[in-house]
């Protein structure tokens, strides 16, 4: 049987889309010196959605 090593298509454009949107946002890297392009597809997603959270955050206040 053979088993891909390769992660889905999917979860490359994923990824470079949120690098992409993270960019825009003005986040290239964390606070330890730990480059998006470096983050796994969770740590892209989950960096993504705190700066949402903390974009709207600011608009309410």
């Amino acid at each position: 049987m053979l088993v891909s090593v390769y992660p889905p298509e999917g979860s490359y454009q994923e990824r470079y889309y949120l690098i992409d949107q993270l960019r825009d946002l003005g986040y290239t890297q964390d606070a330890f010196g730990k480059r998006t392009i470096e983050m796994t597809l969770p740590e892209l997603q989950q960096t993504f959605i705190n700066l949402e959270y903390q974009k709207e955050c600011a608009l309410e206040n």
